[in-house]
């Protein structure tokens, strides 16, 4: 199988789950909010971006592509340029819910496959302090994760508690991504 995709978790998790692969880096432009398509439907499109462009060049493997959003009130939060930004997202996600949508498509053309699909997650997020924030982004490299966090690094000091799979959080709905593979 060939993972579309840079994500250090990306590739834990699928190490994880004993799935053999190998990466290539989809360099696609990615669709962003304000470009037509519904912000909820924006990970499902660009996971299927990646997964085509590394189908073209490796046509008879399986590809998988992923795309990881957070989503709160409307808003999409994606990586952020620096620490600043990072400060005022957690400080917008402070107290709220939010959602983490998490797109997959799974490609290979020689066998005629071509399955997209979105996992949520709800993810609940304590009250954080400006001196919590800050402790988190001393502890966190976040300029790397979608909503500038990653619940499994500290994910303590931020989140209550969460409504869905947490692999989901970081970065791929492993149990229903495990099923499909087993199908195929």
């Amino acid at each position: 199988m060939i993972l579309a995709s840079r994500s250090p978790r990306r590739k834990e998790l699928l190490t994880r789950c004993g799935v053999e692969f190998c990466i290539y880096d989809a360099a696609v432009g990615e669709l962003t909010a304000g470009s037509g398509i519904p912000v909820e439907e924006l990970p499902a499109a660009n996971a299927e971006l990646k997964a085509g462009c590394a189908a073209e060049k490796f046509p008879q493997e399986l590809v998988l592509g992923a795309d990881t959003m957070v989503i709160c009130d409307g808003t999409a939060y994606g990586k952020p340029a620096d620490e600043n930004e990072s400060f005022r997202m957690l400080q917008s996600l402070s107290g709220k819910t939010h959602q983490v949508i998490t797109g997959v498509a799974l490609i290979d053309r020689s066998r005629n496959i071509r399955e997209v699909w979105s996992e949520i997650t709800h993810v609940h997020f304590k009250e954080l302090s400006d001196d919590t924030i800050r402790q988190y982004i001393q502890q966190v490299y976040t300029l790397d994760k979608a909503g500038a966090y990653a619940i499994q690094e500290h994910g303590d000091l931020i989140v209550d508690h969460i409504d869905g799979e947490i692999e989901n959080v970081i970065g791929l709905p492993l149990i229903r991504l495990k099923q499909r593979l087993q199908q195929i």
